[in-house]
């Protein structure tokens, strides 16, 4: 700022004075309208909206943990930690950049259900039949660091009731969220069948039942008769033996033991 007076015939000019101002940017700020929530299960996508400040440039968001985004869509990656939703706004030649605002979104496990098949029902004692347990979650996809779905993966067990002799069988990542086992072992009448799923790091456990049961019914039976001695004479001795046998279902044969179909598991969607 400059400052000059002229003089007149009874004064001079005043010197000039002269003052400075440094001139800064000014600053903005980034406002989130739709912040992150507080918390959001695996796989789940959820969208923030947030406004920055005068230069008019664009809001950038990043992130940073227990999720992925394209833009202003994040994505939950992980079923535990810390999905960080990061805004940046840069400045101009007016306005400086503004500070970074960060959000936080705890991770949570994804919720599961398991619904219980059989490949035969009824079914007659000593039929294989082959129980198929399908675990399905609440989100089909994951959105990868690149922005582009990938299938989620499952792990951990599934757990049949003691009825079928099959234990416990671990879920692997292949196909689709499938665990199959044959058995031949059920008795007769209506057998509860339960597959409980143990959950794993991203997914929680569930235990489901086939719905009716399996429903055994007693199998056929085949009977010869035999003699000692045909022809025999009036008076001779003759044994008689009567052989009983089951007869298997046309097509099936009886496995020793229960077996184990390993097909699991990517969750569909429900």
């Amino acid at each position: 700022m400059i400052a000059n007076q002229a003089g007149n015939a009874n004064y001079s000019a005043a010197a000039q004075v002269t003052e400075t101002t440094n001139a800064t940017l000014a600053s903005q700020t980034i406002t989130f309208t739709t912040p992150a929530p507080a918390s959001a299960g695996y796989g789940n996508s959820f969208t923030v909206v947030a406004n920055g400040g005068a230069s008019g440039n664009s809001v950038v968001f990043t992130s940073a943990g227990s999720c992925s985004n394209s833009g202003t869509t994040y994505t939950m990656t992980s079923g535990t930690g810390t999905c960080s939703v990061i805004a940046n706004q840069a400045g101009n030649g007016n306005y400086a950049a503004a500070a970074q605002v960060t959000e936080t979104t705890t991770a949570i496990l994804a919720t599961s259900s398991t619904a219980v098949s059989s490949s035969a029902n009824p079914s007659v004692y000593s039929q294989p039949v082959t129980l198929t347990a399908t675990i399905s979650g609440q989100y089909g996809q994951v959105k990868g660091r690149k922005g582009q779905a990938k299938p989620q993966n499952l792990s951990g067990t599934v757990t049949w009731s003691g009825n079928t002799g099959c234990g416990t069988t671990t879920v692997t990542s292949v196909l689709r969220g499938l665990r199959r086992v044959t058995t031949s072992s059920l008795a007769v009448g209506t057998d509860a069948i339960t597959a409980t799923y143990s959950g794993d790091s991203n997914h929680n456990g569930n235990s489901s039942t086939l719905s009716g049961g399996q429903v055994v019914s007693q199998a056929s039976t085949n009977a010869t008769v035999g003699s000692s001695l045909n022809p025999s004479t009036y008076g001779q001795a003759v044994s008689f033996t009567a052989n009983v046998a089951a007869v298997a279902p046309a097509g099936e044969r009886r496995p020793e033991r229960c077996s184990s179909q390993l097909t699991a598991a990517t969750l569909v969607r429900r």
